[in-house]
């Protein structure tokens, strides 16, 4: 029996219990530390279809998406990829057209 808790004991199973601690703390330190850089993936990195006509991707079709889409028309802003692909009518162009199809559409719920 004196002999199994020598070997518990020994320089090499102390030496992986003291190296596993440092990687636990080093790690845990680390993880804490970069908590207030994560940012959450939007849908278009993760890969996921936006839907059409969400020009400002808070995941629904609205008068602010409408509001957008005249800006981009009359110039006061420039469409991003994100917004490209929220395009109404899926012709890769953001025009008055898509405005007045989102309009309909809001016109009808």
């Amino acid at each position: 029996m004196y002999k199994n808790i020598h070997s518990i004991f020994s320089q090499r199973n102390l030496q992986v219990f003291a190296l596993s601690a440092f990687a636990i703390a080093g790690s845990f330190s680390l993880g804490i530390q970069s908590a207030g850089e994560v940012r959450p993936i939007s849908l278009i990195e993760a890969g996921s279809i936006q839907i059409a006509g969400d020009i400002d991707g808070n995941g629904e079709v609205d008068l602010r998406d409408v509001i957008s889409i005249l800006e981009i028309v009359q110039g006061y802003s420039v469409a991003t990829p994100e917004q490209m692909r929220a395009d109404p009518n899926r012709d890769g162009k953001l025009t008055v057209d898509d405005a007045i199809r989102i309009l309909s559409q809001l016109s009808l719920r």
